[in-house]
């Protein structure tokens, strides 16, 4: 179940409306894209994007965060999730390398669901990807095979 809860982390910040096709976005101050698989959805915010299938239950939430380290975006990452969740319990840090590009990503719980959070260095200097998933364990399940597209699709931008 370990790698399932991380597949579900990595995506990428991005801008848009809500959309149903299959497209690929690119933040461009944080030089980093993904696509998102046919299906999905996706909103934006003054902060961030969430991105999730369209019968929902599970979602996906994207945000640059300016720190100098990835341990300092982590701890960042953390102060958001204890002032926006209850009942936040997490495990252990773990190194990830995610198409080149370094991570750090935890898995846990939060108001009763699986959730993982992690941040990605991104290629841009003092810029890291916060990336945040939460879902109830058979919608996990369901949507492996769209979460492990999104996975391989994260690059840096050319």
């Amino acid at each position: 179940m370990s790698k399932k809860i991380i597949s579900f982390l990595v995506l990428a910040v991005l801008f848009a409306m809500p959309n149903f096709a299959q497209e690929t976005f690119t933040h461009e101050a944080a030089k980093i894209s993904v696509t998102l698989p046919a299906g999905w959805m996706y909103e934006t915010s003054d902060n961030g994007i969430s991105a999730y299938p369209s019968e929902g239950g599970f979602f996906v939430y994207f945000q640059v965060i300016h720190a100098d380290a990835l341990d300092a975006a982590l701890d960042e990452v953390d102060k958001m999730l204890n002032e926006q969740m209850q009942s936040v319990e997490l495990g252990q840090a773990q190194d990830y390398d995610v198409n080149g590009m370094s991570g750090i990503f935890v898995e846990g719980t939060a108001d009763g669901l699986l959730m993982a959070v992690g941040v990605i260095d991104t290629p841009v200097a003092n810029s890291s990807l916060m990336v945040g998933a939460w879902g109830a364990p058979d919608i996990v399940e369901k949507y492996h095979a769209d979460i492990m597209s999104i996975i391989s699709s994260i690059s840096p931008a050319n």
